[in-house]
């Protein structure tokens, strides 16, 4: 039993370093900003849809995290809300100090992606 833990930890670690895990993690991140956004806004999903030139099950599929969304469409949802998309580079810090969130571990603690409502409510959480 504790080798198969063993093995499993081992396995979670070494998909947590693929290029694949990091992509989905920035993807839940911009999908959890968005929802966020959206509540904030209190726009809806249909009236999303009409911003950015999309059908409402189109912006469902992006909060279902059921679709793949392009840099034109994060831009695009992100004019739509008056945000900024911000994307950085940020390095890699050794595992020990990852940061634990809702289910997806970051890193760090600066985002990969981050939507700002304006110059002066930029906000640097997750």
């Amino acid at each position: 039993m504790k080798q198969r833990l063993t093995a499993l930890k081992a396995a979670a670690e070494a998909a947590r370093k693929t290029d694949a895990y990091r992509a989905e993690g920035a993807s839940i991140q911009f999908t959890e900003e968005l929802v966020a956004r959206l509540k904030a806004s209190g726009l809806t999903r249909t009236a999303l849809a009409e911003k950015i030139g999309a059908s409402p099950a189109y912006v469902t599929k992006i909060l279902r995290g059921d679709t793949n969304f392009t840099l034109d469409s994060m831009v695009k949802i992100a004019n739509a809300l008056g945000c900024d998309l911000l994307i950085r580079l940020q390095p890699t810090v050794s595992a020990t100090k990852s940061t634990r969130h809702s289910s997806v571990t970051y890193r760090d603690s600066a985002p990969l992606t981050n939507l700002a409502l304006n110059d002066e409510t930029r906000q640097e959480t997750i």
